[in-house]
Formats: C-alpha cells, sequence, structure tokens
C-alpha cells in the first residue's frame, strides 16, 4: 500500500475532517435537546393558545380517578 496516493486523505486531513463531524454532531445534539423541549410544551406550561395542543384533552380529575378506579375495581374482581 502506497501511503503517498493521492486518492487517500493525509493524516491532517483527517484530523480536520474528525473536528469538523464533532462540531456537527454538538450542533445536531443541541438542536434534539431544543425540539424536545418544544415537544414538550402545551398550553398549560408555555404562552401556548390551548388551541394549539391539539384535539386530544388531557383526562380531568374525575376522569382520571374514574379510570383509576375501574383499574383498582378489576383487580380486586379477579
Amino acid at each position: 500500500m502506497n501511503l503517498e496516493s493521492p486518492s487517500e486523505p493525509t493524516r491532517e486531513e483527517l484530523i480536520a475532517l474528525i473536528k469538523a463531524q464533532a462540531a456537527e454532531i454538538a450542533a445536531l445534539k443541541a438542536r434534539i435537546a431544543e425540539l424536545e423541549r418544544r415537544l414538550g410544551l402545551n398550553s398549560s406550561n408555555s404562552g401556548k393558545p390551548p388551541s394549539s395542543d391539539g384535539l386530544k384533552k388531557p383526562p380531568s380529575g374525575d376522569e382520571l380517578a374514574r379510570t383509576v378506579g375501574q383499574a383498582v375495581g378489576r383487580a380486586e374482581r379477579s
């Protein structure tokens, strides 16, 4: 194998490539973190209007208690 082949990158070029890739990875990680943070926002924990929450409504206190009570009731009958 000829180390002086023009088709193979030099050590300096490889180091520069690794540094560029590391910088891009860091930028992408920051973007992912920001998108995940935004994904968790809704009208109750941000300034967004309730209409932006989508069609699925979170269960109210009564609905949640009824669902939990039904699950407990089924478990006791078994």
